[in-house]
């Protein structure tokens, strides 16, 4: 008995699940690399930027639900006829002044803020899923796979995504919605400029020892490409996801911007627009029509570009506490 107690006590201790322990190795990683990000200065700013945006999506149908009558402050049609005349300046029942058409220039702001989180969050999954799928495979398979995708992805940067977006909107934005011009954007990227930089680091990967270790296992081309390659890519990925959300908002704001829509649809580009094209109505320029997007967008795509540059401390060591 005395010998059985000893040997119960001297036993090691059963190992915990193995999915435990991957939950509790991610889990320690996750919090390296929120350390490395939260370091950069310019990735804590990106943050709270978007938070603020993030907000100002929530806030609008909130206010639209409690406090403002929508007869007034409906961001398409509303118009306030105490408040005359139209354009009128900031007021305390209109913070930001109201439009050519009587319309809460701050309804309007706000409205546009889901959009382009749509359209940012669009742009970026379609680019994660394409460009290191495009550049996993060609490096894998080399030879005429290669060369092919290798040439699409060259005859891509031979026009850039943006200005291919504003070709494509002149002729079909009032078809194209926002989430389509997102994916649309997403596609364009990740097959261009996104698959030769995920290309290039795949080739590093497939010459490390492990991927060798793989292959003389057994492995085939999707166990490597999906549980090897792909992994290693991801904290490249997420960098050139932001970038490639800030192009498409950029590009769907320019497309705005310039007048292509006939079709209401709020954008912070179509506001910049429509305060210009209404100056055939009234002379009178709406200025805070025309600074209020500007600085939203403005800011909108800083905040991804600052939260890119965090994530890209991240991705390459090299780069961290500079």
């Amino acid at each position: 008995m005395a010998a059985d107690a000893r040997s119960l006590q001297n036993r090691p201790a059963r190992s915990a699940p193995a999915f435990i322990r991957s939950a509790q190795i991610t889990g320690r990683l996750l919090a390296r690399d929120a350390a490395i990000f939260f370091r950069n200065r310019l990735a804590i700013i990106g943050v709270t930027l978007l938070a603020v945006f993030a907000l100002m999506s929530i806030a609008h149908p909130i206010l639209l639900a409690t406090i403002w009558k929508r007869g007034v402050y409906n961001p398409e049609t509303g118009f306030d006829m105490d408040v005359v005349p139209w354009p009128a300046p900031p007021s305390p029942g209109h913070w930001l002044g109201v439009d050519t058409l009587g319309r809460d220039i701050l309804s309007m702001l706000l409205a546009s803020t889901r959009p382009a989180f749509a359209l940012a969050l669009t742009a970026a999954v379609m680019t994660a899923i394409v460009g290191p799928l495009i550049g996993a495979v060609s490096a894998y398979a080399r030879g005429v796979v290669d060369l092919l995708l290798s040439t699409l992805a060259d005859a891509m940067l031979l026009m850039p995504v943006p200005v291919i977006m504003v070709i494509i909107g002149s002729a079909y934005y009032d078809e194209i919605t926002t989430i389509q011009f997102g994916l649309l954007y997403g596609l364009l990227a990740g097959l261009g400029s996104v698959a030769i930089i995920m290309r290039s680091y795949a080739l590093k990967i497939m010459a490390l020892p492990f991927i060798e270790a793989a292959r003389v296992s057994g492995a085939g081309a999707g166990h490597i490409i999906f549980r090897h390659l792909i992994p290693y890519m991801l904290p490249l990925v997420a960098v050139h996801m932001m970038f490639s959300a800030v192009g498409a908002v950029v590009a769907d704001g320019f497309v705005g911007f310039i007048g292509y829509r006939t079709q209401l649809r709020l954008s912070w580009g179509s506001m910049i627009y429509n305060s210009i094209a209404f100056l055939a109505i009234n002379p009178e320029i709406p200025w805070m029509q025309i600074v209020a997007p500007t600085l939203a967008l403005s800011l909108f795509a800083a905040a991804l570009y600052c939260v890119a540059r965090g994530l890209h401390d991240v991705a390459d060591p090299h780069l961290r506490g500079r």
